[in-house]
C-alpha cells in the first residue's frame, strides 16, 4: 500500500555551522541558472561564499542567503562541510569533484 501521508527525509546538511549561517552567493546561483563551482571559507571571519566561476561578478549580483539554502539549491556543497578556515575549492561542473586551493 502506497503511504501518501510519510513525510519525506530532511535534506542532508552536514556543515558544523548552523544552518541559518550567512553565506554570499550570486544571482546566477540562486536563480539556479548556473550551478555552484566556486566555494570559499575566509579566514578572516569564516564566511562561506558560493558562487558560479564567473570572474565578472559586480556588486549587485551578491546575494545573502543562508548555509541551508545553499545545500538545497545545489547539495553537493555537502562534501565541503570540513574546509577548513582559508581555502576554497573549485570544480569545472557540478559533476566534477571539488579541488581546493589555498585563499
Amino acid at each position: 500500500m502506497l503511504n501518501f501521508f510519510r513525510k519525506n527525509p530532511k535534506p542532508i546538511f552536514r556543515f558544523k555551522e548552523s544552518e541559518n549561517t550567512a553565506c554570499i552567493t550570486c544571482d546566477h546561483v540562486l536563480t539556479e541558472k548556473m550551478p555552484i563551482l566556486y566555494a570559499s571559507h575566509s579566514a578572516d571571519d569564516g564566511f562561506w561564499q558560493f558562487l558560479c566561476g564567473q570572474d565578472n561578478h559586480s556588486e549587485e549580483n551578491s546575494k545573502l542567503i543562508s548555509l541551508r539554502q545553499a545545500t538545497l539549491i545545489d547539495p553537493s556543497i555537502n562534501d565541503l562541510f570540513e574546509m577548513p578556515l582559508g581555502v576554497g575549492a573549485v570544480r569545472e561542473s557540478k559533476s566534477e569533484i571539488w579541488k581546493p586551493f589555498r585563499i
